[in-house]
């Protein structure tokens, strides 16, 4: 059974020392992807690692590379970005995900959680932000709406655009 999830969510990232950060749920990225400052590829003892400053923090964070994978961002841009293994806590729940560290200095939120992490387990409320936290509410400028009423609206529109619109393929009789 899936929760269901605001846009917007507090996250934590335990593994790299942080414990509350701002999350949007992102159902058209695939991966998740954390704002990283500082970023280096290393290799101690044969092993790649990735040195970084993530998000907020002033500590450099270091991690096993998972691998280099290209990444298309939404505006259509490829670049090559670092992967690593980590754990995601979201509204209680850990789940090992698959993080690129990317420098997202412009972007409103530090974390993007993807669909592979919210696949199976989270449903996203779109007019949402912290249903699984203290402050759940809906977004400024949101109405709430009833099913029953939209379906009714929707249903009476149908019904008009069809009585006013010719049928194709009838032939009058003569």
């Amino acid at each position: 059974m899936t929760r269901m999830v605001g846009w917007r969510e507090r996250a934590a990232l335990p593994e790299l020392g942080i414990s509350d950060m701002s999350a949007k749920m992102d159902t058209g990225a695939l991966s998740c992807s954390l704002h990283a400052e500082d970023i280096e590829i290393t290799n101690h003892d044969g092993t790649n690692r990735v040195r970084f400053r993530p998000a907020g923090c002033d500590e450099v964070c270091s991690a096993p590379l998972l691998e280099m994978r290209s990444v298309k961002d939404s505006g259509g841009h490829v670049t090559v970005r670092p992967f690593i293994l980590t754990d995601l806590v979201l509204g209680g729940e850990r789940l090992s995900v698959e993080l690129s560290l990317i420098d997202r200095a412009p972007m409103r939120h530090p974390l993007i959680v993807g669909r592979r992490a919210l696949r199976g387990r989270f449903t996203v409320d779109a007019e949402s932000v912290e249903l699984l936290g203290k402050h759940a509410q809906k977004e400024p400028g949101s109405r709430p709406t009833k099913r029953s009423e939209t379906s009714q609206r929707r249903s009476a529109t149908s019904r008009l655009r069809a009585s006013l619109t010719p049928r194709r393929g009838l032939r009058r009789a003569q």
